[in-house]
This record gives structure tokens, C-alpha cells and sequence, in this order.
């Protein structure tokens, strides 16, 4: 691998402030696989660049801080806090996830975990609508 996981997943988390679909989609395997904690599972890249898809078009930005990061080897755990901005409100998500990196510096497994109630009811409370 030519650049360490840690590298891959910083510059991977870095490009979500610009949300290139394209972009993200360059740093997963084509037979990735992406848990997004509470909302589920998508195998493969055609999965994940759908469900990537859908999230920049809610979520057209999103900065993300990292509070903690811990590598070895070929996996990066990370605690981070995502802001980003829907109906023009700030938002933020605390998110720990876990990243393992191939030998090809390809992200082929992702799994988030967060409370994904505890935004929805923020997001309820803002009275954002999110699209279906």
C-alpha cells in the first residue's frame, strides 16, 4: 500500500466538506462493504455510490472533526463529530467508525455507528422535512 490507512481515511473524511460523489466513491472497493449503523447495510459499490449519493444530495457539505484516531495495520478507528447544515440550521452528529483499508488503499469495509433518534428529533424539532 503506498499510503498508510490512516492517510486514506484522513483524505477520505476530508473530502466530505466537498461531497464529489466521484470522489468519495474512489476511496471504496468495488466490493466494499458500508454499514451505516441504525439505517443499515449496502454491499458493493453500486450500493454505496447510491447511498452516498442520496446523503450529499440531503447533505450537500459536511466538515468533519476528528477527535480521536487509531490505527494499526490496515484498520483506522475513528471518533468524529460530523456539521453540516439541512434547511439551513446547523447540525452536528457525534459518529465512531471503523475502517478497513486493503492493500490497494481502498476503504473495503466502513462501519458507522451513531444515535440516529437523537437527530431525527432534532431535526423534528427544527421542523425540517427530510426527503423521502
Amino acid at each position: 500500500m503506498s499510503e498508510s490507512a490512516e492517510t486514506v481515511v484522513r483524505k477520505y473524511l476530508a473530502a466530505w466538506k466537498r461531497s464529489d460523489l466521484d470522489e468519495l466513491v474512489s476511496f471504496i472497493s468495488d466490493d466494499a462493504v458500508f454499514t451505516d449503523g441504525p439505517r443499515g447495510v449496502h454491499h458493493g459499490i453500486d450500493a454505496i455510490r447510491a447511498e452516498l449519493g442520496a446523503m450529499v444530495k440531503v447533505v450537500p457539505s459536511t466538515s468533519v472533526d476528528i477527535k480521536k484516531l487509531v490505527a494499526s495495520g490496515g484498520t483506522v478507528m475513528v471518533e468524529r463529530v460530523d456539521s453540516f447544515k439541512l434547511g439551513g440550521r446547523p447540525f452536528d452528529l457525534e459518529v465512531a467508525a471503523v475502517f478497513d483499508v486493503d492493500d490497494n488503499g481502498r476503504i473495503k469495509r466502513w462501519r458507522d455507528y451513531y444515535d440516529l433518534k437523537s437527530l431525527e428529533d432534532r431535526i423534528a424539532s427544527a421542523g425540517i422535512a427530510l426527503p423521502s
